[in-house]
């Protein structure tokens, strides 16, 4: 299924997130990151294979060609699988050589973790294996930036009230990153007080001024807690000067929660309170990050509490254990998987015979990642962040879930359920306005039929086709159901707008899609290739849709009206299937005008006119 989406900010009040939390994480609560950080560390200084021969990894051998082809989309070589959006994987130094294993071709960055600050002088406790990990010359054989992360957990007034300290950490992560030839640096400081705010801000601002003028082209990023309790992260007074912002979007229910619950909930439903992921997203966009430069780190891991009965929820009765991805999902598959609607997020449950309390297990697998997935297209965000890789092991299922939703070889399923942003069970947000699209490929009709819808005051509308100029099917408000809607374009376009004076539940609806048959049928459908342009006319830049009926060797170009080749647009082995390629008369160098769109596959070819202004 090829998604796009666009979005406007909302604002939503803090105060509201902080004063209604429930059963989460409080200030002070150990984070997922420091939690790992403090288990390893009794490890001592361990090197790379110590760390494989603690962790049973037997890493495989890369040669010089296997680390080049790297480069490449490993997962479907006959289509263009290259990521549009960021991917941003933490790999802790405690994963030893798993990197070697790492599908490059899905990320867009990784990061080392971590350069320790020690507070008191702004140098390092330790560093891991950074100077010596062969993470980084694989990753940049592979296309992938390379970041180093430095965390501080602790002694936070003590290093932002000293200037030589908050200096010297600096010169050290710039020597750090030159030395590696590396890419950037990303901050995690975590559980600082709210008397930092400015003197943070300000280490950010010096930071990202100091390293992109020392390494051009270099990039700052920072990690943002789930919820800012102390409102501590001026984030529009960084946003001009860091790169990159990354929600730690878990931890939601922390190993000392007093319920077990989601990790990572994507929506709160009526059992989660108002804290989850979705409102995270938004909170930090109407506080000022743009959507551009703003991501949602994902959780690769869960937690198991002890529990007093099995019911979703129950009261915790001690505290949690950290349960990596792989893990949970080999033992969901053994004691069954169950659902919460209220969260979007998987769990399981056990009792061993004798125990008298019970263990719930709450984690993310691809189904739910995939939804929050869904998340970031809805509101344009820049991409997602991974806490851990290497935590699913071998697994391909997660890597298959960045694929379907940020590559172009998006899933082509022609299923699904479509919820408001505040999902299955729970209300949509205030003076919210957002677009997004359903086109799966080789549709000729989408269907879209609702089973649930209450909206208040506030607007959805339909539309036939891949934006809303396409023409409008509908128009609905209040509570009167719009039932089966059908667009026989093959795409549909939903756009929704609310406003403050009243919220609702909004509305579930399953979506399906009719195909046309391949290799049957008139000239013209979809037994012969087939160009689209959206828009066209166009501005400085436009998409062309072309649908091949066969697999083949495909070459698409733009040429000038005498018939000139200006730039090559797609060329290579494809599947059947529709694909797409950008058209920047910018990035071409070209100027406003009449170009030729021509697509050759097997011996046929097709040609459009294309207008750019």
């Amino acid at each position: 299924m090829r998604i796009s989406r666009g979005s406007a900010i909302v604002c939503i009040l803090f105060g509201l997130l902080v004063a209604t939390a429930r059963a989460q994480r409080s200030p002070g609560g150990s984070s997922i990151q420091r939690a790992e950080v403090e288990r390893h560390a009794g490890y001592g200084a361990l090197s790379e294979a110590e760390w494989d021969s603690v962790n049973g990894y037997h890493p495989p051998s890369l040669s010089a060609s296997s680390i080049a082809s790297l480069r490449s989309p490993s997962r479907n070589p006959l289509a263009d699988c290259t990521l549009d959006r960021i991917v941003f994987g933490w790999s802790p130094s405690w994963v030893g050589t798993a990197y070697k294993q790492y599908d490059y071709s899905l990320l867009s960055d990784v990061c080392y973790f971590s350069y320790e600050v020690d507070p008191n002088s702004g140098s390092y406790t330790t560093v891991g294996n950074w100077k010596t990990t062969e993470l980084v010359p694989i990753a940049k054989a592979a296309g992938t930036r390379v970041h180093l992360c430095a965390t501080l957990f602790s002694g936070h007034t003590t290093f932002l009230g000293n200037s030589a300290s908050k200096s010297r950490m600096i010169d050290s992560l710039i020597a750090l990153v030159r030395l590696r030839g590396a890419d950037g640096v990303n901050i995690d400081f975590e559980g600082m007080p709210a008397s930092v705010r400015g003197s943070f801000a300000q280490f950010m601002i010096d930071l990202s001024t100091r390293l992109h003028k020392a390494v051009p082209g270099s990039r700052v990023s920072i990690a943002l807690p789930a919820v800012d309790w102390s409102n501590v992260f001026d984030v529009a007074l960084m946003a001009p000067h860091v790169d990159l912002f990354l929600i730690m979007g878990y931890d939601y229910h922390w190993k000392g929660a007093d319920q077990a619950g989601p990790v990572a909930p994507k929506n709160s439903g009526s059992l989660w309170g108002s804290i989850d992921v979705t409102r995270s997203v938004y909170s930090y966009l109407g506080r000022g990050v743009p959507a551009s430069k703003l991501c949602l780190a994902v959780p690769y891991y869960g937690y198991e509490w002890p529990t007093a009965d099995s019911t979703a929820g129950a009261s915790a009765q001690g505290a949690g254990v950290s349960v990596t991805y792989a893990t949970a999902k080999q033992n969901a598959a053994a004691l069954g998987r169950r659902w919460d609607i209220h969260s979007s997020t998987p769990y399981y449950v056990r009792k061993a015979d004798g125990d008298p309390l019970w263990k719930q297990t709450w984690y993310d697998d691809a189904e739910s990642l995939g939804l929050k997935y869904d998340l970031v297209l809805t509101k344009n965000l820049a991409g997602i962040g991974i806490w851990a890789l290497s935590y699913d092991g071998t697994l391909p299922d997660l890597w298959d879930a960045i694929e379907s939703r940020f590559t172009g070889c998006r899933a082509s399923a022609c299923q699904g359920t479509l919820t408001d942003i505040g999902g299955p069970t729970g209300n949509y947000v205030d003076n919210d306005s957002y677009t997004f699209t359903i086109a799966p490929e080789n549709a000729a009709s989408v269907k879209l039929s609702f089973y649930s819808f209450s909206i208040a005051n506030d607007r959805l509308r339909i539309f036939n086709g891949r934006d809303t100029l396409a023409p409008l099917l509908g128009s609905y408000t209040g509570e009167a159901n719009p039932g089966t809607v059908t667009a026989s374009s093959g795409a549909i376009t939903v756009k929704f707008t609310s406003d403050s004076a009243k919220n609702s539940w909004g509305w579930v609806a399953n979506w399906s899609c009719t195909s046309k048959p391949q290799g049957v049928g008139e000239p013209g459908d979809a037994a012969s290739p087939s160009l689209r342009i959206e828009p066209n006319p166009a501005g400085t830049s436009t998409t062309v849709y072309y649908f091949l009926p066969s697999w083949g060797t495909v070459e698409l170009g733009l040429y000038d009206l005498l018939g000139r080749r200006l730039a090559v647009l797609a060329q290579g082995k494809r599947d059947p299937g529709e694909y797409r390629a950008v058209v920047s008369r910018t990035a071409l160098g070209l100027a406003a005008g009449s170009y030729l769109v021509r697509l050759t596959v097997a011996g046929q070819t097709v040609t459009q006119k294309l207008e750019m202004r």
